[in-house]
């Protein structure tokens, strides 16, 4: 009777907590190329990894994302859609390493906001979306060391490549292109890893402006 009242305790919290989230949020997440989501809405999805964490020890990952999967079914947009946007590897990760996870979302951020600096839009396939991969990785790897970086960029790359992609090209190919640059991408972060956010910018730039780049892309 105790642990009944206990789980029903946690799935009113979490409810509430959906709810004015759900209410709150005015932005949709799309299902997009390294989209991070605001920092502090992914904050509210790392509290309630943390509370179902925190109340039912025993759970596996499988066990807290099977939770969290039904909950945001109920859901369609706000923290839902940050939750839903990830892959499945994504999911596990952030419930494995849920403050790393906060900080992958910061580079994400960061290199969204780099490559539209840099280029004045986000593109698909393009010069620019092996910048944007780069600096992700590079400030990853900055952040939460080579390894996780390494974890959580593959992870990310791990979702269906059936088709192509709206620019035309395969799927396949986009995801191979996203791999090698999110590699170029940690090896410069390794590299320089007293660079600032500007500093880093700037030295990705260089290399992808490079005639001898070790960034691909599929087209101009």
């Amino acid at each position: 009777m105790k642990g009944t009242l206990k789980f029903f305790s946690l799935f009113l919290i979490l409810t509430m907590i959906f709810s004015i989230s759900a209410m709150a949020s005015e932005n949709n997440y799309e299902v997009s190329d390294l989209i991070g989501a605001e920092q502090s809405e992914f904050e509210q999805l790392i509290n309630e990894i943390q509370v179902i964490k925190a109340e039912q020890p025993e759970y596996t990952e499988d066990m807290v994302q099977n939770i969290l999967d039904e909950h945001h079914r109920e859901f369609e947009r706000g923290i839902a859609d940050i939750w839903n946007v990830l892959t499945d590897s994504e999911k596990k990760l952030c419930i494995r390493y849920p403050f790393d996870a906060l900080k992958v979302n910061t580079a994400k951020n960061i290199a969204t906001s780099k490559t539209e600096a840099k280029f004045g839009f986000n593109g698909l396939g393009d010069r620019s979306d092996a910048f944007r991969h780069g600096i992700w990785n590079a400030e990853m790897t900055i952040l939460i060391g080579k390894e996780k970086a390494e974890l959580f960029a593959t992870a990310h790359e791990d979702k269906d490549v059936t088709g192509n992609e709206s620019d035309g090209y395969p799927k396949t190919a986009h995801r191979d292109m996203d791999l090698h640059n999110n590699e170029v991408g940690r090896r410069i972060g390794a590299d320089n890893s007293h660079a600032s956010e500007d500093d880093m910018a700037e030295i990705i730039y260089n290399e992808i402006i490079s005639s001898s780049t070790q960034f691909i892309w599929l087209h101009e």
